[in-house]
């Protein structure tokens, strides 16, 4: 079995791999499996590569994101009229 320390230590690990990824905006929490990200990164994109990461690390057993761009850009849903 993992522990906390581990995946902590697994995840630094592969967002220190990203290269758009500044691994100190990221706060990381780990409790007994569970895995909390809070923080601001550039774009969509690097919060979905911090997603995919968390993802891969042995012995998640849930994860909450809590991570927004810094553009302040939010992607529009278009409203479908039926």
């Amino acid at each position: 079995m993992t522990s906390d320390s581990e995946m902590k230590a697994d995840l630094i690990g592969r967002l220190d791999a990203i290269p758009s990824v500044d691994a100190t905006d990221v706060e990381i929490e780990v409790d007994h499996g569970m895995v909390t990200l809070t923080g601001r990164v550039d774009t969509h994109q690097t919060r979905f590569q911090i997603e995919r990461a968390a993802r891969k690390i042995a012995g998640v057993r849930g994860l909450q994101i809590n991570i927004a761009p810094r553009s302040g850009t939010v992607k529009k849903i278009a409203k479908l009229r039926y």
